[in-house]
């Protein structure tokens, strides 16, 4: 039998289907049906049960006259004085097209799995974790419960916690080396947050704010940069120097031979810009750094922060630093980025207070934030 389901959303007229039908019932149409000026929109969902039969053995003459399947055979050709659609309405009526299927596309890809659908869903929707990844999470998870534990999600979540926990590894940036200054230098793209996250390193107390910090720039493309660090290091007397070419540098290192630590700022470079990577790359040739941590925004769109990390991977970046996480709640990108790339995470920023936006990483701290 085939029956019609109306409700203010797909997905409820897909819950009436399958109340109705059970869990073999099969979608025959979607589509949205037009109300009366003032009234919600409805959807009308058309489905039959996957155990109908085409006939009924002996009444033929019953189903004769019905119809159960439609072919573009059965359409009525358009009628030549009605007027064409406008291209507002056509985009209209894709961009609702893109959202049924969004949605009957989400109801088929999670109820249909047998171990905890709703994790993985709120991994992957909630928390903007890739969909493979958070798979892997849930299988990892689900062998670690009990049968007593399998609808308790505060227990779920426990488990998740701590399963991504052994995604991630970290690094204490804090530790000086003996009888020479710690030379670090800062790398990423464009508006991560790299000047302003050596700001907080130079000044704050729980870092390298009770040290002898002299500070670096080789950030001539951007004048505002330049002049914010300078601003900066005047306010809080310590030392600069601003380079414009690489046989500079190693003479504004050896200027900081008595410092404690040496913080570089480096430009924002464009992954697309192979020659700004090659004028990064001779700069970095020049001294053999501790550290030369890549800076990325957990803002930043999925893909452009996996494709980021890959291409300056290829420079000699050991420590990764993860800026912004207070401008997003899908911190699913942390994980899919320590996924793709085996670097140990040093800090992560959050906010723009000097010195105060500034942790150092925890794998523990990381899983509670990606989750909580």
């Amino acid at each position: 039998m085939i029956k019609k389901f109306t409700a203010p959303t797909v997905k409820e007229a897909i819950q009436l289907a399958k109340e109705n039908f059970g869990n073999n019932a099969i979608i025959l149409q979607t589509k949205k049906s037009e109300q009366e000026s003032g009234e919600p929109d409805m959807f009308e969902l058309t489905a039959m049960s996957e155990n109908n039969s085409l006939s009924v053995p002996g009444k033929p003459a019953e189903r004769k006259s019905e119809k159960l399947f439609y072919t573009p055979a059965d359409l009525k050709p358009p009628q030549k004085n009605s007027p064409a659609k406008s291209e507002t309405e056509l985009v209209a009526e894709l961009n609702q097209l893109k959202e049924t299927i969004k949605d009957m596309s989400h109801y088929i890809r999670y109820s249909k799995m047998l171990i905890l659908p709703d994790t993985l869903r709120f991994l992957v929707e909630e928390k903007g974790v890739d969909e493979d990844l958070a798979s892997e999470l849930v299988h990892k998870v689900s062998q670690k419960l009990d049968k007593s534990e399998a609808n308790d999600q505060l227990r779920i979540k426990q488990k998740l916690q701590a399963e991504i926990s052994t995604y991630f590894n970290t690094h204490d940036s804090t530790v000086l080396p003996p009888n020479k200054p710690k030379l670090i230098c800062l790398v990423g793209p464009t508006g991560v947050g790299k000047t302003t996250s050596i700001i907080k390193l130079a000044t704050n107390p729980d870092y390298f704010g009770q040290q002898k910090v002299g500070l670096i720039t080789i950030d001539t493309y951007r004048v505002a940069a330049a002049a914010q660090l300078k601003t900066f290091a005047a306010l809080a007397r310590l030392p600069l120097e601003i380079v414009y070419e690489p046989a500079e540098f190693k003479q504004a290192v050896d200027k900081f031979k008595n410092q404690q630590v040496i913080l570089v700022d480096t430009a924002g470079r464009s992954p697309l810009n192979s020659g700004h990577f090659e004028d990064l790359k001779r700069f970095l040739n020049l001294e053999t750094f501790d550290e030369i941590h890549l800076v990325l925004s957990a803002s930043m769109r999925p893909d452009i922060l996996v494709d980021s990390a890959k291409c300056f991977s290829t420079l000699p970046v050991n420590r990764l630093i993860i800026s912004k996480i207070d401008e997003t709640t899908r911190l699913g990108n942390i994980l899919n980025v320590g996924k793709k790339i085996d670097l140990p995470i040093s800090f992560f920023t959050n906010g723009q207070r000097v010195p105060d936006d500034i942790f150092l990483a925890d794998k523990n701290q990381i899983a509670n934030m990606i989750i909580n």
